[in-house]
Formats: C-alpha cells, sequence, structure tokens
C-alpha cells in the first residue's frame, strides 16, 4: 500500500459521516498503515512509531473537527472549541508560559503606568467642581518671587475686594513642621495656616464641628484649630466629642474646633492641622511697610476663563499699592506686575507631567514589543502546526472556522496573562510609595479601581487579538499530503515566504524597541551619574546635619550659652572633626533674604538695589560644609559681638555688586542695626536646592540647575536677629550616620524641650533632593531591560525554529563537505541581518525622540553620539548571545541522520 493510497483513503474517512466506534476502529487501522508505510521508507522501528505518534495528535484532532462538523448547538460547539484549545496549550507547556509571563509583564507594566498617570494627571481633584478652581502666582518685572508660585498681600486684597470673575479667594502659608502636643506626648507633624476663606473655595465640609469663620482670623483673635481625620483617630481615638479638646502647637494652646473628612487632603496628605490667618495690608496703621508672599487659590464663576480672571487679578494688583523696597527682597525687581491663574491640578502637576508622558510612551514601546515577540512565537507555532491546519482545510474548514479556534486559544492566554497582569500590577502598586518620591503630587489618588482593570483588559484583548488573528493571513495553499509527512518531505526552510518575512519585520521592531529604549534609559543614567556628581560649592560626605526648631522666646544671650555648651558636649563624639551651627543649610532652609540700597563700595556717589540671603553660622560652618574660599578668610572665633562687624560673601554676590577685588571693602545696610560691615573673604557659591512652600520639586536636579543666588554669611555672634531654626552640622571621619541617636541624646540632656527634627546626612539630602531623576531613570532603565530580553528571546527562538526546519539542509551541506565556520553563517546571516535592520531603525528613531527628554537631562546632550554607539554595541552583543545556541546545535546536526529522516 503506498502513500498515496493511504492518504485517499484517510481524506475518505473524514468526508464521511459514521459512527464514532468505527471511526475510532478506522483511525487506528489506518494509523497502523502509516506506521507500516514509514518502515517500508527505510525508517527504524521506533522512528516509524515515533512518526505515527506524532501524527496521531493531528488525527484525534480531526477526529473532533469531523464531530464539530454535525449539527451541534452553538454553545456545544463553543465548549468543544475551547477543550481543544486548552488541549493544544497542554501539548505546548512551554509556548503557553512564555506568553503568559510575556503579557503579564507587559500588561502589569504597562497598567501600573496608566494608574499613575490617570490618578496625577486626569483624576479629577477631591473638591466640588474643580474644574474652576485655580491657583493665583505673580511676578515683577518678569522675576518670579524667592518662593515661586505665591502671591502678594497687596495682590490678594485688591482681587479680592468685589472681584467680577471669582466667587471667593483664599491663601495659605508655608506647611510648616510643628510640634503637637496632646496629653504630655509630643511630635512633630506639618500644620498649615489658611485663611478662612480658602476651605470656601474648596467647598470643604467638616466631619464634625464646625469651618473658621472671617472673625476667627481677626487680629487678636485665634486659638482655635481644625484637625484631620488621621490625628483625630490616633491621637483622639475618634472620640465624637473631641470637640473642644485643647492642643499645643509649639508653645501655644489651640481649641479643637472642627475634625476634617478623611479625603481632606491640603495642601497634602501628610498635614495634620489647620489654624486660621490673616492678610495683613500692604501699608500698616504705624506707617510701616508690611509685604507678604503666600500661596493663593481662587474659585472662578461660571463660564469665566483663567484668561480673563488673570487679567481682573493684574488690573488690580498693578493699582494696588506700591511695595517698593520689599518688592526688591521678595522678587528681586520692582518692575510691573502680571499675574497669572491656571487650573489647579496643571500646576500641581506641572513638574511631573512630561516625566509621566515619556514614560508612558517608553512603556507603549515595550507593549509593542512583547506584541512583536508574540506574533513571533505563533508565527512559529503556525508552522509547526502545519499538518494540522492543512488536515482541517482538506475535511472542509473554512477560514472563519480557523480562526475562531485559533482566538479562543489566544483569548485563554489573554485571559491567564490578564489576570496575572493585574496581580503584578497589585504588586508594583504596593512599591510604588517607596519607589516614587515622598513629594511626588498626588499620589494618594492613585488607585486600583475599575478604570484600570478595565484598561489591562482591554491590552489584554488588543494583544490576544494580534495573536489569534495571525493565522488568517497565512496561504491555504498547503497539500495534506505534504502535511502529514512534513518531517520528511519539508523543503529547505527560507527567508522569503510572507510568513518568514513577517518574523523578520517583528524582529527588527523588538530590536529597534530595545534600542530606541536602551537609548532613553542609558541618557538618563548618565544624566544622574552627572548630578552625583556636580559641583555643589560644599562637600556632602561624612556630614550629619540636624535641624533644631528654636524656642521663640530665647534671647540672644540664652543661644549662645546655649550654643557653646551644645557644641562642647557634640565634641567629644568619636571620629567628629568639625561642630558648626548656622541658620540655613542647602535643601532645608534658605535661612533669609534682604533686600536695601546700598552705596557702592567703589563709588559712594551712587547706589544699587542689592538682593541676597542672608546665612548666620559659627566659625566651623566653613570648615564643616568645606566650602572653599576664593580670596581673603572665613569668619574666626574672634568675630565676637564686641568686634568689629565683618560679613563673607559669595563670588555671585562680589561678583554683581562688589567688583574684582572685594576683600576690604565696607558695606552700609541702611535697614540693619548694624550699618557697616567689611567683606573679609569671599567663598564658592552652594547649590540650595528647591527650598518652596510647595512639595519638593522632583525634577528640580538637586538645585543644579537653579541659578546661584548672592549670599552673605554673618558672624552668628554679630547676629542679633531671630533664629527660628538652629542647624547643626557633624564633620565625621567615619559614617556619620551612626552619630544620630547621640546627637539626639546630647541635644535633649542639653534642653529636653527642644524637639530634634530631621537627622539625616547630607548625602540624603543630595540623594532625596535628586529622587525624581533616580525615579524615571529607575522606570526607564526597567523597561529598557525588558524589551533587551524580549528581543533576546525571540531572536533565540525563530532561530531555533528555522534551524529546526533547515534540518535536512544543513544536514546536506556538511555531507558535501561544508565546515562548521560555514553553518555558522549559514545560521547567523539572517539573525545578524534582521538585527542590523532593527539597530539602524531603532537608532534612527531615538534619534528623533530624544529631544523629548531634553527636560530630564543634566550633563549629557539628548543625542550623545557615544551613547547611541555603546547601545549599538550591547544590542549587538546581546543577539550574538541569544543566536550562540541555535548557531552551535546547528553545527552538530549529524549530516547521515538528517538524510536518513528524510
Amino acid at each position: 500500500m503506498n502513500m498515496t493510497r493511504f492518504l485517499r483513503r484517510l481524506i475518505s474517512l473524514f468526508t464521511r459521516r459514521r459512527d464514532d466506534v468505527d471511526l475510532a476502529r478506522e483511525i487506528a487501522s489506518h494509523l497502523a498503515l502509516l506506521e507500516e508505510e514509514h518502515r517500508r521508507r527505510g525508517l527504524s522501528p521506533h522512528e516509524a512509531r515515533r512518526a505515527a505518534r506524532s501524527a496521531m495528535g493531528s488525527v484525534a484532532l480531526v477526529e473532533n473537527l469531523h464531530r464539530d462538523a454535525r449539527s451541534f448547538p452553538w454553545i456545544e460547539d463553543a465548549l468543544i472549541d475551547v477543550r481543544v484549545a486548552v488541549r493544544m496549550l497542554v501539548a505546548s507547556p512551554g509556548f503557553a508560559v512564555v506568553v503568559v509571563l510575556t503579557m503579564a509583564l507587559s500588561i502589569g507594566a504597562t497598567t501600573t503606568l496608566f494608574s499613575l498617570s490617570y490618578g496625577v494627571l486626569m483624576r479629577p481633584m477631591p473638591w466640588p467642581d474643580a474644574d474652576r478652581v485655580v491657583r493665583v502666582f505673580e511676578t515683577r518685572g518678569g522675576r518670579a518671587p524667592r518662593v515661586p508660585l505665591t502671591v502678594s498681600n497687596g495682590t490678594y486684597l485688591a482681587w479680592a475686594e468685589q472681584p467680577t470673575t471669582i466667587e471667593e479667594i483664599g491663601g495659605w502659608f508655608r506647611n510648616a513642621p510643628t510640634t503637637i502636643t496632646l496629653d504630655g506626648q509630643a511630635e512633630r507633624l506639618p500644620v498649615a495656616r489658611i485663611t478662612p476663606s480658602l476651605l470656601r473655595v474648596l467647598r470643604a465640609r467638616p466631619e464634625l464641628g464646625r469651618l473658621f469663620t472671617d472673625s476667627d482670623a481677626a487680629p487678636g483673635q485665634g486659638g482655635i484649630a481644625l484637625v484631620s481625620w488621621g490625628l483625630w483617630q490616633r491621637r483622639l481615638g475618634g472620640r465624637s466629642n473631641a470637640i473642644g479638646t485643647r492642643i499645643r502647637l509649639n508653645e501655644r494652646d489651640y481649641t479643637v474646633v472642627g475634625i476634617m473628612p478623611r479625603d481632606f487632603m491640603f495642601p497634602n496628605a501628610e498635614t495634620a492641622a489647620w489654624t486660621p490667618s490673616s492678610i495683613v495690608s500692604v501699608n500698616g496703621a504705624d506707617g510701616a511697610l508690611r509685604m507678604m508672599i503666600f500661596s493663593g487659590m481662587a474659585r472662578l464663576k461660571p463660564g469665566v476663563s483663567p484668561e480673563q480672571a488673570a487679567s481682573e487679578a493684574t488690573a488690580r494688583g498693578r493699582a494696588a499699592p506700591d511695595p517698593r523696597q520689599a518688592a526688591m527682597t521678595l522678587f528681586g525687581s520692582n518692575g510691573p506686575l502680571d499675574v497669572s491663574v491656571r487650573p489647579a491640578r496643571d500646576v500641581i502637576t506641572a513638574e511631573v507631567r512630561p516625566a509621566l508622558l515619556i514614560l508612558m510612551a517608553s512603556v507603549g514601546l515595550l507593549v509593542l514589543a512583547s506584541t512583536a515577540s508574540l506574533v513571533v512565537l505563533q508565527l512559529s507555532r503556525v508552522a509547526r502546526r502545519k499538518r494540522e491546519i492543512a488536515v482541517r482545510i482538506a475535511i472542509g474548514a473554512g477560514a472563519g472556522r480557523l480562526v475562531r479556534q485559533w482566538l479562543v486559544e489566544s483569548a485563554l492566554l489573554g485571559i491567564v496573562g490578564g489576570a496575572l497582569g493585574l496581580f503584578v500590577t497589585g504588586v508594583l502598586h504596593r512599591a510604588l510609595p517607596s519607589v516614587l518620591p515622598s513629594s511626588f503630587p498626588r499620589l494618594d489618588e492613585v488607585q486600583l479601581d475599575w478604570r484600570v482593570a478595565a484598561f489591562a483588559w482591554t491590552v489584554a484583548f488588543i494583544v490576544s487579538l494580534c495573536c489569534g488573528m495571525v493565522p488568517a493571513f497565512r496561504p491555504r495553499s498547503d497539500r495534506l499530503s505534504d502535511a502529514l509527512v512534513e518531517g520528511a518531505l519539508a523543503t529547505p526552510a527560507t527567508t522569503k515566504t510572507p510568513a518568514a518575512r513577517v518574523r523578520a519585520a517583528c524582529m527588527a521592531s523588538q530590536v529597534a524597541v530595545a534600542c530606541v529604549l536602551l537609548v532613553g534609559a542609558l541618557l538618563l543614567t548618565r544624566s544622574f551619574v552627572a548630578l552625583l556628581d556636580a559641583d555643589r560649592g560644599f562637600d556632602a560626605s561624612g556630614l550629619l546635619t540636624v535641624r533644631v526648631p528654636m524656642p521663640a522666646k530665647t534671647t540672644f544671650e540664652q543661644r549662645m550659652a546655649m550654643l557653646d555648651r551644645l557644641q562642647s558636649r557634640l565634641r567629644s563624639l568619636p571620629q567628629v572633626t568639625d561642630v558648626a551651627f548656622g541658620n540655613a543649610l542647602p535643601f532645608v532652609t534658605s535661612g533669609g533674604f534682604r533686600a536695601t540700597t546700598i552705596p557702592l563700595p567703589r563709588d559712594p556717589s551712587r547706589s544699587v538695589d542689592m538682593q541676597a540671603m542672608t546665612r548666620a553660622v559659627s566659625p566651623e560652618y566653613f570648615s564643616a560644609m568645606r566650602l572653599r574660599v576664593r580670596e581673603g578668610r572665613p569668619i574666626a572665633v574672634t568675630d565676637t559681638a564686641t568686634s568689629p562687624r565683618v560679613v563673607v560673601v559669595n563670588r555671585t554676590f562680589a561678583a554683581q555688586y562688589l567688583g574684582p577685588n572685594p576683600v576690604g571693602l565696607h558695606l552700609t545696610f541702611s535697614n540693619m542695626r548694624q550699618q557697616d560691615w567689611e567683606v573679609i573673604g569671599v567663598v564658592d557659591d552652594m547649590r540650595q536646592g528647591s527650598i518652596t512652600t510647595e512639595a519638593a520639586n522632583p525634577t528640580a536636579f538637586g538645585g543644579v540647575l537653579d541659578p546661584p543666588q548672592p549670599e552673605m554669611f554673618f558672624a552668628h555672634r554679630q547676629w542679633d536677629a531671630t533664629v527660628e531654626d538652629l542647624i547643626i552640622l557633624l564633620r565625621s571621619t567615619g559614617d556619620p550616620a551612626v552619630l544620630a541617636d547621640e546627637v539626639r541624646a546630647l541635644v535633649r540632656a542639653e534642653d529636653a524641650s527642644l524637639p530634634v527634627d530631621s537627622v539625616m546626612t547630607m548625602e540624603e539630602r543630595v540623594a532625596g533632593s535628586l529622587a525624581g531623576p533616580r525615579t524615571y531613570m529607575v522606570f526607564l532603565v526597567g523597561f529598557a531591560l525588558c524589551a533587551l530580553l524580549i528581543a533576546g528571546v525571540g531572536l533565540f527562538g525563530v532561530l531555533s525554529h528555522t534551524t529546526a526546519q533547515r534540518t535536512r539542509e544543513i544536514g546536506l551541506r556538511t555531507a558535501l563537505g561544508a565546515q562548521p565556520a560555514d553553518v555558522l553563517a549559514l545560521v547567523g546571516r539572517q539573525a545578524m541581518a534582521v538585527t542590523m535592520s532593527g539597530i539602524t531603525i531603532g537608532l534612527v528613531a531615538a534619534f528623533v525622540l530624544s529631544r523629548s527628554l531634553a527636560v530630564l537631562l543634566y550633563g549629557v546632550s539628548a543625542r550623545d553620539v557615544m551613547s547611541f554607539l555603546v547601545v549599538a554595541a550591547v544590542v549587538m552583543l546581546v543577539s550574538i548571545v541569544a543566536c550562540a545556541i541555535p548557531a552551535w546545535r546547528a553545527t552538530r546536526i549529524d549530516p547521515i541522520a538528517a538524510l536518513r529522516a528524510s
């Protein structure tokens, strides 16, 4: 019985309606004939039996297809599809696992970024009619105030009087750490001072009690507070009779008049309490000039645009009393006033919006790469199931029936992959608070809700549909006779078939995506390293910093005596080389700002408007911070209250106001008690970081990009102004972090009432200021590595499949004298062509897209040639590693076994 006769009988078998038992008998009979035919063709009994068993799966599947052709109800028909799909996936566990894990990884990453972007950028603010809530801030002469995004009291009061474009305007002051004492237990928590009108702008409602009224903020009033839900639950036991409870904020007693609801978190989630505050007039009753800046928020009237409100606010602000010299102190200019009005959500998210959009685009590329990888896997699986598809077509299966079966299989994989992807999303969500900066805006709004789940299932559906539709586009020219003996009579694999072209295109796209993401990741990594190594004007290593809020009633003499005793205690600690004090520190507080008109030292007949940051420091401050002295000398221990007044300035101050030889000049400040100060030294500029009333700017590059500010350093013994925050600096030859507990104990031993706040090493403060750049780098590096892994695995899979298809060809070439090097060249040629095409496309795309990264880069060009070359080399190396095993296997093919199998 020859093979042609056997195939004819097998086809006729499945085109007749027969009883299932007879059908099974016929199948067994013809499988025996198939085994006998293989033996006649020269196969050993074992090989013939293995070939028959291989055919058994296809024949059993044909049996199911024969049954499906009968008139079953559609529900049972669908169940059969599902059963067959499960059977096929169980038979290919490796394929199923790879597909599910790839989908879970891409869906988890994409859904996490979607939930983060939606919660931060798109979720409505937690206020009624939040689209009408706007932020208000002003500039003078084009210069922003020293605290960005703030408004002055003159503009605020002028606009608040019978406005036509807004319903209400409110303000709040710095969310300052405050010592809250309840039942004798004290802790440091943020407390905000707000105007009563701000609560009306936000349309807040108390959980218990009442809100502030305008009379609560009147001069001479006060002594009342609102507390947050968290503080109420944690310190007041969640009691309904908590209204009227007395609490102590710093050194003043307050009465709780209201409990705010759980979802009221303003200006951030850490705020524990609120106290009423009023906005004073620019011109006081005593004729004194009183100018202040603070954050402002307003509610637009229906139908009013932010531009219309800004126009009215600017006109009202320009009609307000002239702040004169105070504007120089706060703005550095007394030029024309301009007010900006922007939606509150846009202002809050402005700094993170570019980074989130870039990350969303990156994770979209990752999904594209993973989908292409799954398409490649599906194409390879279609090729392996060529016999099955040909038999289905031969017995009358239409294109719709084939596509339906493949879609069912892809749907099953999509369901499992989507569920696992949601699990991955949940894990990543729990990790977000530890990965993102603590000041990341609206992080509490990032939630796993139905929108996130719907997005995940949508991605899973699209990926499953792409994979399931792959067989629908393959040619229907396969013959049953070729299919059943495919392993023996297959023709050499070629790259000219449509399936091969699609595989090559998908692989090239994976390599291209990996190149794009790797270029972005490398640029961000180099930028972050440059930020770490940037010269900030001081040495952060080995430095411990401690912030100690000083009691308001401390006199100058008491403060000096306490500092002397504390300094002596701290110097006794092991490995401590320097102990210094100051009222300012980068990334903590700017100290103070002073603006005045001073005569030019070189020409006293001329005057110049001066604005500078002022710092009161101990003599050891310069050596502890490792501030480089460029000219003259630093402050010395001999610079006391009875010695001549001295000041040290930084290079920016000297360049702007003093000229080339500043040491020895005398400065006269009209608004200081002691007017004559001698300049004794010039030090390098220090990068201050972003010190604002807002949450720390997570993309501020650690202050490296902030323009240097003029600074003046005064001897703390000659500075008799009030010091609100004392900064202690300890330089150690060892790890400064191990001194933290001992420092706390010594401060408490000196004065048990002093709250020790914010004990950190300076390196931790620098790293904290770079939390945003570090986060974006970690995200993009993770995406890039995933894309590179997907591309490597894809190359490995495709080359393994192609090598298996070309076994007979490689065996024949080897039998004719081909050497291992020739086989390596034959196998690797296709992979290298795909890799080079992907690298070329990817680098071109990265060159075009890299401009969008410019806002996140420091110290490296967005089109840095070295980064592009390194990425190309890495991708090429990974592709070589991915191709090594299939190529090595090809060189090990036994030509005799390959030819016998033909």
